[in-house]
C-alpha cells in the first residue's frame, strides 16, 4: 500500500488494521492447512476446477459492488475488472478466466472439464454468502468484502509470499510444473499488488467519519470469515483424494 504519512490519523489506523488483519488471514489455520496438504495431479486438479468456480463469483461480487458505488468509484471497478473480464490485448493476455483453463491443460483438464465442474456443497454456500454481502449491504462495505480477497494475495501487503506464490511454488516444487506454466496465477502474483490498492484509494475519498470506516472493517471481516470456511474447504476436499 501507498504510504500512510501525509492521511490524517484515523485512515493511517485503518490502513494499519487491514494490513494486520490480512496477515492474520494469510497466516490462520485455514490457510495453513490448504498449504500444508501433500499434492497429487488429483488433488490439485479438484483444487482448480473449484477454484475456477470461484473466479466467476468474483466477478458477479464486484458487479454488485460497482452498481452500488459512486460514479468514480464505477471507474476504479471497472478499471479493476477491465483485464479480468477482457484480458489485455497490448499484452496479448486473455481475460483470467481463460487463463484458468489454460493453466488446467498442464494438469491435464480440458476445456470440458470446466463447463462440467460444479461447485461443492460448501463452496456453493460461500457464494452465496458473498453474493449476499456484497449485494445486499452499504457500498462501502460491499466494496470492502470484494477487495478484502485482493489484500490477502498481495505481496505490499503481506509480511511473505502470496497465496497465489505460494502455491504456484509448491505445484512446481511437488509436482514438477514450471510456473510459467501456472498462468492465473503468474498473473495473479503481480496484478493483485495493484488491485490491492483500491480499498485505500476509495477510503481516502469516503472513509472521512467513524460509520464508513466501521463499514469497511465489517466488509473485510466478513469476507475473510466467509473465506477462511472455503480455504479450508479446499484442503479438506484435496485430502479427500488420495494421493
Amino acid at each position: 500500500m501507498a504510504s500512510t504519512l501525509s492521511l490524517p490519523s484515523e485512515l493511517k489506523e485503518l490502513e494499519v488494521r487491514l494490513v494486520e488483519l490480512a496477515n492474520a488471514q494469510h497466516e490462520s489455520d485455514a490457510y495453513q492447512r490448504l498449504f500444508s496438504v501433500a499434492l497429487s495431479i488429483p488433488r490439485i486438479g479438484a483444487h482448480h476446477l473449484q477454484k475456477a468456480i470461484w473466479v466467476l463469483n468474483r466477478r458477479d461480487c464486484w458487479a454488485y459492488a460497482q452498481a452500488k458505488a459512486p460514479f468514480g468509484v464505477k471507474q476504479l471497478v471497472w478499471q479493476h475488472e477491465e483485464e479480468e473480464l477482457g484480458g489485455a490485448e497490448a499484452r496479448g493476455l486473455e481475460d483470467h478466466y481463460a487463463l484458468n483453463i489454460r493453466q488446467g491443460e498442464a494438469i491435464g483438464l480440458t476445456a470440458q472439464d470446466f463447463t462440467d465442474a460444479q461447485p461443492t456443497d460448501t463452496l456453493f454456500t460461500c457464494m452465496s454468502a458473498w453474493t449476499l454481502l456484497a449485494k445486499d449491504s452499504p457500498w462501502l462495505k460491499s466494496l470492502a468484502s470484494c477487495a478484502a480477497l485482493e489484500l490477502t494475495n498481495s505481496e505490499e501487503v503481506l509480511r511473505g509470499k502470496s497465496a497465489s506464490r505460494r502455491m504456484a511454488e509448491k505445484v512446481r516444487d511437488e509436482l514438477g510444473i514450471e510456473i510459467g506454466k501456472q498462468q492465473s496465477y503468474q498473473e495473479h502474483m503481480v496484478a493483485d499488488i495493484e488491485h490491492a490498492n483500491i480499498l485505500m484509494r476509495v477510503a481516502r475519498d469516503h472513509a472521512d467519519n467513524a460509520l464508513a470506516r466501521t463499514q469497511i472493517l465489517e466488509g473485510v471481516e466478513e469476507s475473510w470469515a466467509i473465506d477462511r470456511v472455503f480455504r479450508g474447504h479446499l484442503a479438506t476436499l484435496m485430502e479427500s483424494i488420495s494421493e
